[in-house]
Formats: C-alpha cells, sequence, structure tokens
C-alpha cells in the first residue's frame, strides 16, 4: 500500500511539468523540437513552463528517479497520456485525466510497475483514481531497533470515486483496495521469525473518504487547508483473508507571514484496530512518513507527527525551505526477545520515544502561472541517515 501511494503522489506531480505532445506549430517543427518562446516568462525573461503547460498534451514518456532510503537509489520510465490541457477548465483549474503505465527499479533489487488512471470529469466535481500494480520490493521492517530483511512480492488493484459537494471545497466518497503479498525473509538469520514474516497476505478493504481543499494551489500552495479522513474496513466478505479497521487524518495548513515568506504546518495520525481473533498484518500497520526516516522504519498500532515547513524567497523565483518534525508510534507494538521471538507490549503516547526529523532545501518557479515550484530537499534524522530528495510541487502528498 505504501508503495502505491508513493508511487501516485509521484506521478500526480511529475505529470504537470513534463505533459506534452505536438500542436501544429511543433508537427512542422519535428517531434522533438518545440516552440523556445513556451519555456519563457514574458514577465520577467526567465525559464518558466507556464506556456508549456497552458497549451500541451498528449503522449509523454518520463523519466522517474527514485532516492527513498528504504529501498536505495533507481529509477524508471512512466509513459502516460494527458487527455487534455492544464487550462481546460473554464470554471475552475482543472487537472487534465492522466493515464499510462510505469516501471522502475532500484539497487536493492527492488522492481515496481504499474497502469493507472486519474481522472478529472464534470469541471473538476468528480475525481477518479484507478491502478493496478505488481511489485517485488526488498525493504527493511523492524521490531524495535531490529531491522528484517524483507521481499514483498505480489500485486494490488485500488479504485476511489471522489464528488464535490455542491460548489464547495469539499469532497466526499469511498475507495476499494485489493493486495495478494507474499512476505518472506531475505537471509536465514532469526528463524524463530518465520512465523511472523513469512506469510501470504490477501487483503480487500472498503473506505469512507471525507476532504476539504482550499488551497491556492495544489501544486505548491502558499496558503489555505487541506484536510482529509479515512475509514477503511479489511473483511473476508471484500475478498480478503484478514479482517480490521484501519483510519486516519491528515492536514495540511499554509499561511504567507510575509511577502516572501510561507508558513507552513503538517498534522497527520493513522491507527488500526482488530479484535481478539484477528490480527493487523506488519506490512498494514501505521509508520512514520517524513523527509529524513526511511519508509517504515516507524511502525506500529498507531502513529502521531507533526512538520513544520517555512519556505523563503531571498530572490526572485528562488527559494530556501527549512523543515522539521516529529512523530511517534504507540499501542500495541513488537520487540524481540531472545528465544522467544516477536512480542507484543503496550505502549502509551507518553512514554513512545520521539523520532525527529528535518533538513533543508530549494526551490525554484517553475511555473508561475500555477504555482508550481521544484528543487531538492536534504534530510537527516535522529540515526544521521541522510537523503534527498527531488520535489515538485508540495513535499506533503495529498494521496
Amino acid at each position: 500500500m505504501q508503495s502505491i501511494k508513493i508511487l501516485l503522489i509521484l506521478l500526480s506531480l511529475y505529470t504537470f511539468l513534463h505533459s506534452a505532445e505536438e500542436t501544429n506549430a511543433t508537427k512542422e517543427q519535428g517531434l522533438f523540437s518545440f516552440d523556445k518562446q513556451l519555456f519563457i516568462s514574458k514577465e520577467d525573461g526567465k525559464f518558466d513552463v507556464s506556456e508549456y503547460l497552458s497549451t500541451k498534451y498528449g503522449f509523454m514518456p518520463m523519466p522517474i528517479i527514485v532516492t527513498e532510503p528504504a529501498v536505495g537509489y533507481g529509477g524508471g520510465l512512466n509513459l502516460m497520456f494527458l487527455h487534455d490541457t492544464l487550462d481546460s477548465s473554464t470554471q475552475r483549474k482543472s487537472p487534465p485525466s492522466i493515464s499510462g503505465v510505469a516501471a522502475l527499479g532500484t539497487e536493492n533489487g527492488t522492481l515496481f510497475g504499474t497502469a493507472y488512471h486519474l481522472g478529472f470529469w464534470e469541471e473538476d466535481t468528480i475525481r477518479t483514481t484507478t491502478a493496478v500494480a505488481a511489485l517485488n520490493v526488498n525493504m527493511n521492517f523492524y521490531l524495535r531497533n531490529i531491522g528484517i530483511d524483507t521481499n514483498l512480492k505480489g500485486y494490488a488493484a485500488y479504485q476511489e470515486l471522489m464528488f464535490r459537494l455542491a460548489d464547495s471545497n469539499f469532497f466526499l466518497g469511498g475507495n476499494y483496495l485489493y493486495v495478494d503479498i507474499e512476505s518472506k525473509k531475505n537471509n536465514e538469520a532469526l528463524p524463530i521469525l518465520d512465523r511472523f514474516f513469512e506469510h501470504e497476505f490477501k487483503m480487500g478493504a472498503l473506505a469512507v473518504v471525507a476532504q476539504y481543499d482550499n488551497r491556492d494551489t495544489i501544486f505548491t500552495p502558499s496558503k489555505g487547508l487541506f484536510a482529509k479522513a479515512t475509514l477503511r474496513r479489511f473483511d473476508e466478505h471484500f475478498g480478503g483473508n484478514e479482517n480490521f479497521w484501519r483510519y486516519g487524518a491528515k492536514a495540511f495548513y499554509f499561511h504567507p507571514l510575509t511577502e516572501d515568506l510561507i508558513l507552513g504546518v503538517r498534522l497527520e495520525g493513522e491507527g488500526v484496530h482488530a479484535s481478539n481473533d484477528d490480527r493487523v498484518p506488519f506490512i498494514a500497520r501505521p509508520s512514520i512518513n517524513m523527509r529524513g526516516i526511511p519508509a517504515m522504519r516507524y511502525q506500529g498500532e498507531k502513529m502521531m507527527m507533526g512538520e513544520i515547513q517555512l519556505r523563503w524567497e531571498f530572490i526572485e523565483r528562488w527559494n530556501m525551505v527549512f523543515f522539521g518534525g516529529a512523530g511517534k508510534v504507540f499501542g500495541n507494538e513488537y520487540k524481540f526477545e531472545p528465544g522467544t521471538g516477536a512480542v507484543q507490549e503496550s505502549l502509551s503516547f507518553i512514554d513512545a520515544d520521539v523520532h525527529p526529523a528535518g533538513g533543508v532545501g530549494f526551490r525554484y518557479e517553475l511555473a508561475r502561472k500555477f504555482g508550481l515550484w521544484g528543487g531538492l530537499d536534504f534530510a537527516t534524522s535522529e540515526e544521521n541517515n541522510f537523503a534527498f530528495y527531488i520535489t515538485i510541487g508540495s513535499a506533503w502528498g495529498a494521496f
């Protein structure tokens, strides 16, 4: 599930930067020739892709760069098709619908492929997300501070449908998720944990989703609020063999402190719950998702985190970004005891360790008309993990 989430965020943000199709003028010049004026701002004469995004649509191959510490560096290719231009809506800036296929690989042997469609219908009053994916992921899952090198292999399918309520900023809808994954340890160490990590998970889930969004742009907001709450039920009646609840809420708030200084605040929490006779698979437990912390490094029955970001335009079109935050995982969690294996214990929110992370970055204003900035973030955490992230749009995903 986490892999799908990460990829969909990348697809939705990168699409608007790299969309392309031959206009009449382009066709006359050739497939790989473009009008240079489409990349120059009429306001200041600097590089800007606003006009390009306003007029282009159609097929576009796009490289994918992976910098996630949990799976290592890697890359791939995203072949997508934009069904219209970014300026297609007369009522609001409705994004174009997008279809495509993508595949990537990383240095630790992780492979991932997907086919997808992101739909924006009826002047952005209806939104749909459809995806099917196959994965072969190698990454560590942790019992406290003991990392278990694990392979996850299988496939997943996802369908979401959201409706805008009247002409408001509220959306209401739901989604269905199906996951069939086989989990195995990548080495023979700690055979006592085989029962815990060597398993085939089939999970089918229905979710109810409520969302509010009044940001000034979906790309790199300067003001406004995005909030989303999800209640998901995994159940045998929905096609899986696991029965539990997963719920969560997130909020991103942006506010200009001065003309050149933007404050961003992020709050997020998730939890899972199963009855006495059921269990929550380790791959479905919430984790802290923050720049500087490897994916799935800190997992628990419940997770809460907060992050603050300051974006400062020190030179026209150039921003410095300063960010930092912390999270906790608590509730019933697993730890390793020699001779016993994985055992559960209860950990309160107050007693849980705080896991901080933070860093700096920079942004360039790529498309002023649409509020789209891009750049690099450099981050670290309490374990001195160093990571860098290519950020197009916002570093806080809305999925």
